[in-house]
């Protein structure tokens, strides 16, 4: 099931809300406090297994069986001295299913979600060895890795993230936080369906005909993605952290303005942020991290890198893009570093050349994606080729046409200038500039969400935003996310 469908936002959701509050509002009568977080957490649990085989329920089994072996081995972990080996046993278990269904495979039957449910049940027993977790219930447990908001795409929660939130004995409806959880999962939902999905039509067909574009063509395809995986994560996480809000409970930042980023580092900071911290915690600080000299400390980089790359996909292209921004990502620490030993400290900004970082990072980001979305290598040199000869001339019809969203159309034809030559054009370029200006100008969601008052005219736009989207609910996609 998707968030961005009519079953989801008409039936599942209103349902399993309702379900969850009636029964921690009328079970104060009939149960204390530890009967009525149970009785609401298994609720939720066998909501999110509904949620999660909805389309397939064939993944069901797998997921239950992988949580009950990640379970038993965590209690292996408490109760033995061998710990390193029940430790190496669920590594050895995840990471081999991981493999078996993403790159042994044929590909044909890859469960929903399965790198983040494994990721988060590895989490669980790393914390579980270092000795950070104690007597956790198979209940707690189970939503903690199945709690649906952020199963299939994150963000990656950590075990005391969740379960501090999961004891809570009165969660009773707190409306203005409801309300911010509206507008936050609406944000989401428009970055999905309004924004990444027709960005998502360009580089369908710029891919589908390379041989066709010319160098201004190229260069909006290689943007058009860069923008719509931002806007499709990114509203995918929006939606998860309003949705889990809703039932009372926080999930962590995943994205905070990445692409105002000065320089690589930054750009880490910013994007996929629990993905980051999660290899920070359980591959770089293994690996050494930063206390066995710099030169170790620049390997350690790369090889997270490098994994981040495979983790994403099997695909030589995935490597380049580990790569891409590894190497990129060692030049810039030991910049730092070097400026440092030298004593240069970092003074005020320099508006012009912080602008000029901006953008020489953000062009470096949209290459690096190239690789990402690109089928094979050659496809992703034929497409950067393409840019750099440049080769400019009227851009592609189709190609923006793909950006000639019905309600924009009708207000052109209305206006009367839809016979003007250049009026197919309108609509890209005003989009394109829109978004831009959305990633290096305005606040991140999360933050506007935070702050906003459920007054009038913020009620008005909101509502707006929602009765588009769902309108629009007919064309839109699977995320982008889902197959990683």
């Amino acid at each position: 099931m998707l968030f961005n469908s009519y079953t989801f936002l008409f039936l599942f959701l209103p349902i399993t809300l309702l379900g969850y509050f009636i029964l921690q509002k009328a079970g104060k009568r009939f149960w204390n406090d530890n009967r009525r977080i149970s009785i609401g957490n298994a609720f939720l649990l066998a909501a999110s297994f509904v949620f999660y085989g909805w389309n397939r329920p064939a993944y069901i089994p797998i997921l239950i069986g992988s949580m009950a072996v990640n379970y038993g081995l965590f209690w292996q972990i408490e109760k033995t001295r061998h710990k390193g080996r029940a430790l190496a046993a669920g590594l050895v278990f995840h990471l081999g299913i991981l493999a078996c269904f993403k790159y042994i495979g044929t590909g044909t039957f890859v469960p929903l979600g399965i790198s983040f449910f494994t990721f988060t049940q590895i989490a669980f027993l790393m914390e579980g060895y270092r000795g950070n977790l104690e007597q956790v219930k198979a209940l707690s447990y189970g939503l903690y890795v199945g709690f649906f908001p952020k199963m299939m795409q994150g963000p990656i929660v950590l075990p005391d993230e969740m379960f501090s939130q999961l004891g809570q004995p009165d969660k009773r409806v707190d409306w203005e936080r409801l309300y911010r959880c509206l507008y936050l999962f609406t944000l989401g939902l428009f970055k999905k369906v309004l924004l990444a999905d027709t960005l998502g039509g360009a580089v369908e067909f710029g891919y589908a005909n390379l041989a066709a574009l010319n160098s201004a063509d190229a260069i909006i395809v290689m943007l058009s993605y860069t923008l719509q995986l931002y806007f499709d994560f990114s509203g995918y996480c929006d939606m998860a952290m309003g949705i889990a809000g809703m039932f009372g409970i926080n999930l962590p930042l995943n994205f905070n303005s990445p692409y105002k980023a000065s320089n690589i580092m930054e750009f880490w900071q910013g994007w996929h942020i629990t993905l980051t911290r999660f290899f920070t915690r359980y591959l770089y600080i293994p690996l050494g991290g930063n206390c066995k000299g710099k030169c170790r400390t620049y390997v350690n980089c790369l090889i997270v890198f490098l994994i981040s790359g495979i983790w994403h996909g099997a695909g030589l292209t995935f490597v380049i893009w580990g790569l891409l921004h590894g190497i990129l990502y060692v030049a810039t620490r030991a910049w730092k570093d070097y400026r440092a030993e030298k004593g240069v400290h970092k003074q005020g900004k320099n508006k012009i050349i912080h602008g000029i970082s901006v953008f020489l990072t953000f062009l470096y980001v949209n290459i690096a994606w190239i690789f990402f979305r690109a089928p094979s290598v050659g496809e992703a040199f034929t497409l950067i080729k393409t840019i750099c000869a440049f080769r400019f001339s009227r851009i592609n019809w189709n190609l923006a046409g793909c950006f000639n969203l019905d309600e924009f159309w009708y207000i052109i034809k209305v206006a009367g200038i839809d016979s003007w030559q250049y009026a197919h054009y309108i609509l890209m370029s005003v989009l394109l500039l829109a978004m831009l200006f959305l990633v290096f100008f305005s606040k991140n969601a999360h933050d506007t969400a935070k702050r906003v008052k459920p007054r009038a005219i913020s009620t008005i736009f909101i509502t707006i935003l929602f009765v588009w989207s769902v309108l629009s609910l007919s064309g839109v996609s699977s995320f982008l996310y889902v197959n990683f």
